[in-house]
């Protein structure tokens, strides 16, 4: 039985939102285009999962044979992305907030 090695962690986990073939850039370095770019994916990602859960639901619900196991795993996958994108946004407002609240 193979098994997979455990892999290092990065330094910079941000290294890993970047396209592929393309090296990562410092944080100084990312233009405010490409973070845009990066919360669209994210959230086309996260629709795509809620819309996948849906269909799965609406397959569970009409099919004639069942596939409960992969409707659970489809609806935990969209709960789990939309608790994540509900995290970082918290994260950002409080971020915006503490930038706003600082002194000149």
């Amino acid at each position: 039985m193979a098994s997979n090695p455990i892999l290092p962690v990065t330094s910079n986990p941000i290294q890993s939102l970047e396209p592929r073939g393309q090296p990562a850039r410092s944080g100084s370095q990312v233009s405010t285009g490409e973070l845009g770019q990066t919360f669209t994916r994210l959230f086309d990602e996260v629709n795509r999962l809620q819309g996948e859960a849906d269909r799965k639901i609406e397959e569970f619900a009409t099919a004639p044979d069942k596939d409960i196991h992969g409707t659970m795993i489809a609806l935990q996958k969209a709960d789990l992305s939309l608790r994540l994108m509900m995290q970082i946004r918290a994260k950002l407002t409080a971020a915006y907030q503490d930038v706003m609240r600082m002194q000149l």
